[in-house]
């Protein structure tokens, strides 16, 4: 891997070297729009660190889903935990909160077209007729607010236009991977503009069952459709409705791989071959099980896995200009199901399962206003989110029912947020090279939760079995029982200060210092050894002080941004794994980085792209299972990452033929603050290549791909399961992919 990344960071440099001669004849960057500023600007006027991805972009990067994001920006992690389906947790710079229950919000937001998802589970989802990525890396706590304290995710979906156009697209794959997307759009009448887009993909499962009847797990399945209708309804008020359905019927998934494990000297260490550590066999876990095949994706384990999940997600956009000012409005009511269960234990032997649901109604307003005067540029506006949530999750212990041994418990919670926000941020031109920006947010959330744990089944060390109908109740948080403890209400306070310089055209250079907040939560109890004490955590806050730069050089054929960032949390909501209960506590914590993102154009049809972060992350004084207290890393934080690509095009006949390779690299980093071998993440390498032939005057594209060419078995999260289980049981990414496809355009494209 050392060498592969040699020779590509050699190729990069000669590349940007050689961009210096015959530019007669050469392509330019093309101009980045993007809304960090809910409004749009050119991407290297703002003094914000923004990775932009156009619709071409991601369609040559083979973006298909959420997950992907992460291999495309610096300090991006992007960490599914429970078992690969669920709890799509979002990292940016460090600043993580990776539970994997269902209540959870995450530091770092993610929208889609401008709406807030509040469920980490509903951010899985399928991508189609997308028209732009933007990833705003840092605290932006004044114009987003919501859990952004780390930054966010916007995704934003091709809108009506008035000219007729459309798609339609097929594509096959590894692993009878098949997908049909198809969008349409233009005038249906006057004033009235529409659009329609639809997905429909199924793939069979890639994680290989081997045992006896087994089913390969892992697979794909699912449904899209989004509507929309767009009109001027006056000269200057604009108003437009879209509605989607997301749905993925019942699919098989929902499993780890198994590497036997226990305790030497009091810590976590991988079992070897010739141990027999718990009576079972040498190298068996508590089970009598041990993986002893070579390749972790092909191995016995149980098919009790699945997931389905239903969006349904209306808004209507209200667009008014007043000449002096411009109003909008966004008004969004989404409600997200959810049913998944997991083979937790991740053997053939039926010893844990893990089954969830989830109902989630959000209703979300939010109403800005904008307007510019003289030097003086400004917008405003407030917010609202009301958050209803039910959701049940258990841990079953199947094998040791009618035991003395026997577990089987059902945690049921009821969580409700309803919070309101109000911010402003002033933009003043001191000069035509200087300006300031001050932003400031005040948040108020109030969050209340009802969760009991019911126990169905619980042996005793003398004997019984103690099955229990009806349910045995064995915790009760709730207002009836802890009071005020069951309700949370703060205040909270986000902004920023900015100074932008301009010294000649095509450079930028800022400084900033920012506060970012997340509101306060509670853990849930499915592993039944959470206290009353400790199922609420604070809410944090954290200062960023961050200096970058934005320079085009060449006549816009080379294009460098970078940063340099600290960050003073205080209260930071970090995940432990401890037994079998996520816990999130509050800790104190200095983070520091530096993130770079180049782009040229060295010669004629010719584009090359390469970003890297390093980061360094201490949280202080965590109380870890195996060593006492510890300065710590944050949870999902690599101190270092790199990825970009090379893209060549030729003219070939009618057409145009591209050719691409692309890579990307994630460090070592830890999926709990234990920090341990046992929630280890390792660092991998993985790289992709891509060809496209187009003939633009027909409309027609042929395309094919092979993504993780190497077949790099990478690890996403990793669970300490040695006293439950005895052993550690990672989550793991896909393997080897390959793909074709045609794509049909027409119209204006």
């Amino acid at each position: 891997m050392t060498k592969t990344w040699a020779i590509a960071c050699s190729l990069l440099v000669s590349l940007s070297l050689h961009s210096a001669v015959a530019m007669a004849e050469q392509d330019t960057l093309s101009e980045i729009v993007v809304t960090a500023q809910k409004r749009e600007q050119n991407m290297q006027d703002i003094g914000v660190a923004v990775t932009a991805l156009t619709l071409e972009d991601v369609r040559n990067l083979n973006i298909t889903d959420g997950k992907d994001i992460a291999k495309i920006g610096p300090s991006v992690v992007i960490a599914s935990t429970a078992g690969g389906s669920v709890a799509v947790n979002l990292t940016i710079r460090g600043v993580s909160q990776s539970d994997y229950s269902s209540t959870q919000e995450s530091p770092n937001s993610i929208y889609l077209d401008e709406v807030y998802l509040a469920s980490p589970n509903a951010a899985n989802f399928q991508f189609y007729d997308t028209d732009r990525v933007e990833v705003l890396r840092g605290p932006q706590g004044t114009l987003f607010g919501r859990s952004s304290s780390g930054g966010l995710i916007n995704y934003f979906t091709k809108r009506p236009t008035k000219e007729s156009e459309g798609y339609a697209e097929v594509g096959f794959g590894a692993y009878q991977d098949q997908y049909l997307e198809a969008a349409a759009g233009g005038t249906i009448t006057g004033d009235v503009r529409g659009r329609i887009a639809t997905r429909v993909e199924q793939a069979h499962g890639w994680f290989e069952n081997t045992a006896p009847g087994g089913r390969d797990t892992f697979e794909n399945r699912f449904f899209g459709i989004r509507g929309q209708l767009e009109s001027d309804l006056t000269e200057r008020l604009n108003a437009r409705i879209s509605i989607s359905l997301d749905n993925t019927p019942r699919e098989r998934t929902g499993t780890y791989v198994v590497y036997p494990a226990y305790l030497v000297n009091g810590h976590p260490a991988f079992l070897p071959a010739d141990v027999d550590a718990y009576g079972t066999g040498p190298g068996n876990d508590f089970s009598g099980y041990r993986n002893r095949g070579d390749d972790p994706l092909k191995a016995p384990f149980n098919n009790v896995g699945f997931y389905q999940a239903r969006k349904v997600s209306p808004t209507l956009y209200l667009n008014y200009d007043a000449g002096a000012f411009k109003i909008a409005s966004i008004t969004n009511f989404t409600k997200f199901d959810l049913d998944y269960a997991e083979d937790c234990d991740g053997t053939s032997v039926n010893l844990c399962k893990f089954p969830i649901s989830q109902n989630l109604k959000q209703y979300s307003q939010e109403l800005r206003v904008f307007g510019t005067s003289g030097q003086l540029t400004w917008t405003a506006g407030v917010y609202l989110l009301d958050v209803q949530q039910y959701a049940v999750q258990s841990f079953q212990f199947p094998v040791y029912s009618g035991t003395p041994n026997a577990f089987s418990d059902v945690n049921t919670l009821n969580q409700n947020l309803f919070s309101y926000s109000a911010f402003d941020q002033l933009e003043w031109a001191f000069t035509p090279e200087l300006t300031g920006i001050f932003g400031l947010r005040y948040t108020h959330d109030h969050k209340t939760i009802d969760s009991k744990l019911f126990f169905t089944e619980l042996g005793s060390a003398s004997g019984g079995t103690g099955a229990y109908d009806p349910p045995l109740l064995g915790y009760d948080f709730s207002g009836a029982t802890v009071g005020d403890l069951s309700r949370e209400s703060v205040g909270m306070v986000s902004g920023k200060a900015e100074l932008d310089y301009r010294p000649v055209d095509d450079a930028l250079i800022y400084g900033s210092v920012s506060r970012g907040v997340k509101g306060p939560g509670f853990n849930t109890n499915a592993g039944a050894t959470l206290t009353n004490q400790a199922t609420p955590f604070k809410d944090e806050w954290l200062i960023a002080y961050e200096m970058g730069s934005k320079l085009e050089f060449l006549d816009h054929r080379l294009r460098l941004n970078s940063d340099v960032y600290y960050y003073d949390r205080h209260r930071a909501q970090e995940y432990a794994y401890a037994g079998f209960n996520a816990v999130v506590s509050n800790y104190e914590g200095k983070f520091r980085g530096a993130e770079i993102e180049l782009t040229a154009i060295p010669m004629d049809k010719l584009i090359v792209a390469f970003n890297a972060s390093f980061m360094d992350t201490a949280l202080y004084n965590v109380g870890t299972l195996y060593s006492g207290n510890q300065t710590q890393q944050s949870v999902m934080a690599p101190r270092r990452m790199w990825n970009g690509y090379v893209r060549k095009s030729f003219t070939l006949g009618e057409g145009e033929i591209s050719l691409q390779w692309s890579f990307d690299y994630i460090g070592d980093r830890y999926a709990s603050v234990e920090n341990d071998i046992a929630t280890l993440v390792p660092g991998s390498f993985e790289h992709n290549a891509r060809i496209v032939y187009s003939i633009p005057k027909c409309g027609l594209e042929f395309a094919a791909f092979l993504d993780n060419i190497s077949d790099t078995r990478r690890e996403n999260f990793s669970f300490d399961t040695i006293s439950y289980l005895g052993s550690i049981t990672p989550s793991m990414g896909k393997p080897r992919w390959w793909g074709v496809s045609v794509r049909k355009s027409f119209g204006s494209h």
